[in-house]
């Protein structure tokens, strides 16, 4: 991903840059941003030996990462010291998110009825309750200047559709330490978290069709982005799964996928459109072909550098927002969330056989709401929405602390597992 960045020099000689200067500095930063890189993934590797161990999911020190390479500590040294040259990079990374999310929404599989009512459910309280306090908050003038409409809507928005996007890293995580369990319950919260990050992912893509950042196109009215959005997911899908032929090799496919992958994310980046949302689309439509299953599996192994590479992004984008407003929103945010996943999981298993504390397996945050927070640091620009990126990025940090134990909890409670202290390793 980093070799994106080499399209820097291009855009300081496009403007009036001296080209020498443009390629050398650039090259720099793609030389040190690979190698801190390369060294975050050596050291993860360290990290999740502790995370199977002690049953946490660890965030904040790429995220540290990040903000240290960003503008807020050492501006004379950060590699991201040009958003212009990276931030396509960046989309890009969201991309691959949603792209990999939408390869996993197989809608021929067996059994999609309870995962997808739970997610249905789940994803409509706790979009309408974050939202609705976040939109109060932002108008209320409490902590802050009273936010203006058009700003305070789409943050309330995306908000809400972080707090409804979920991940499976603590099922996952929870599936390697008792991997001999015969557990029912971790692939039916699997699946619904990828359901709920689905709708999540197709709620924040409207917010970039309705609320316009430039002005003066086609796309200003809303229901043109939604059709583009839309069209561009489906058609590029379908172009992509005629291009690969069965005879291809895995290497080949894959590289073919990554063609796709930049082209639609770059496409949806300078459309001012959302990158996570498009490729969610294009992953839908090829999951339905013989091909897909393959293809996810390939994309899943890429998903660990991708979400780590995804923290070290949104470090770099941070900007420090006042600390009162960023306390009273993320204690907020957290305390709504969870009260919402109680109410939703309350009303979906109400008259099922299913357990009305499934909440307790649903609380983990990860990649998506990351990339959410990354892609509308892109685009949008307000004190605001530097406050709800951090309010994300608390979340993410704090749901992965506590959401493993919460499901081993669940797990023990529902007589999957036992409740032993000794790891079970693979």
């Amino acid at each position: 991903m980093g070799g994106l960045a080499l399209f820097g020099p291009t855009l300081a000689f496009a403007s009036g840059e001296p080209a020498a200067e443009g390629v050398q500095t650039d090259s720099i930063t793609v030389l040190v941003f690979l190698g801190i890189l390369v060294g975050a993934i050596g050291a993860h590797e360290l990290v999740e030996r502790l995370q199977k161990r002690l049953l946490f999911l660890s965030a904040a020190e790429y995220i540290v990462l990040g903000v240290v390479l960003g503008p807020v500590v050492v501006p004379s040294v950060n590699p991201f010291f040009n958003l212009t040259s990276v931030a396509p990079v960046f989309a890009f990374a969201a991309g691959w998110v949603g792209l990999l999310y939408g390869l996993e929404l197989d809608l021929r599989a067996p059994g999609l009825s309870r995962p997808l009512r739970l997610a249905i459910v789940d994803c409509l309280v706790t979009l309408a309750l974050v939202s609705g306090a976040s939109l109060w908050f932002f108008r209320s003038g409490l902590l802050l200047e009273t936010v203006p409409w058009d700003i305070a809507a789409p943050c309330a928005l995306v908000l809400g559709a972080a707090a409804s996007a979920g991940s499976s890293s603590a099922v996952d995580l929870l599936s390697e330490r008792f991997h001999d369990a015969a557990t029912h319950l971790l692939p039916l919260l699997r699946r619904t978290t990828r359901f709920s990050s689905a709708l999540a992912i197709l709620t924040f893509g409207l917010v970039f069709c309705i609320w316009r950042v430039s002005e003066g196109s086609a796309l200003d009215v809303p229901a043109n982005g939604v059709l583009l959005t839309i069209g561009m997911g489906v058609v590029l899908g379908l172009l992509f799964s005629l291009f690969i032929g069965r005879d291809q090799s895995a290497n080949k496919a894959f590289l073919s996928m990554v063609g796709i992958l930049v082209f639609a994310s770059g496409a949806a980046f300078f459309l001012q459109l959302s990158a996570l949302a498009v490729n969610l689309i294009l992953g839908l439509v090829l999951a339905q072909t013989r091909r897909g299953g393959r293809m996810a599996t390939q994309l899943e192994r890429t998903q660990r550098p991708v979400t780590l590479t995804l923290l070290i992004f949104a470090g770099a984008l941070w900007n420090p927002p006042p600390l009162g407003a960023v306390v009273a929103l993320t204690a907020g945010f957290i305390v709504l969330r969870l009260l919402a996943k109680v109410i939703g999981v309350g009303l979906a298993t109400g008259g099922t056989p299913l357990r009305g504390d499934l909440w307790r397996g649903l609380l983990d945050q990860g990649d998506v709401a990351v990339a959410m927070s990354i892609g509308f640091q892109l685009v949008y620009s307000h004190p605001a929405v530097d406050l709800v990126h951090t309010a994300i990025l608390a979340a993410v940090v704090v749901h992965g602390l506590i959401s493993p134990r919460l499901l081993q909890g669940l797990l023990v409670d529902a007589g999957e597992v036992d409740n032993d202290p000794v790891m079970v390793g693979r």
